[in-house]
């Protein structure tokens, strides 16, 4: 009977235990927030600008005025690959309405990401970002995440891998 005892101990200390690493877990501040949630407090996006995997130059003064979808994305990353027709989706849907698309290619070689993007027909550019340092300004831990900016270059939304809600937020900005 003892033994019994025990064993539930241990059993309701080892739930305990796991429960509450993982309820520090996360890949990124904000992932206990639903994905697409507006933040409370939209904060300036960090300037971006370099230049890009196919030899332009993108600066972020280009994009004042309008609203800007930032994905970071890696070749190497499967959940990038699966999500990309989707984003393709809201290219497609937004950039003719005044939308911007960038992306910021994170750790990757330039061949390995020329391929993706001829391989998973990606109209936009990215800039490359193998040292993460665009990734840290934005604060993005791992792709894929998606950044929506506001056309007065407020940070207003974080989808992380995932874009259900972005185009509701692009309607909603568009609107305004």
């Amino acid at each position: 009977m003892m033994r019994a005892a025990n064993r539930r101990r241990i059993g309701w200390c080892a739930v305990a235990v796991v429960t509450l690493m993982l309820s520090a877990c996360g890949l990124q501040s904000g992932l206990n927030e639903p994905a697409g949630a507006s933040t409370t407090d939209p904060t300036a996006a960090p300037a971006l600008s370099g230049t890009t995997l196919t030899g332009a130059r993108f600066t972020w003064s280009s994009a004042r005025g309008h609203p800007v979808v930032v994905d970071f994305w890696a070749s190497w990353c499967g959940p990038c690959r699966a999500e990309q027709s989707d984003i393709n989706g809201v290219v497609r849907a937004y950039a003719s309405r005044g939308v911007l698309f960038i992306g910021v290619d994170m750790r990757d070689d330039t061949a390995a990401a020329l391929a993706y993007r001829h391989d998973l027909g990606v109209t936009y550019d990215s800039v490359p970002d193998a040292g993460e340092q665009i990734a840290a300004s934005y604060n993005v831990a791992a792709p894929p995440t998606v950044v929506l900016v506001d056309q007065h270059g407020a940070v207003v939304d974080r989808y992380l891998g995932t874009v259900v809600g972005l185009k509701a937020d692009l309607d909603r900005l568009l609107r305004s």
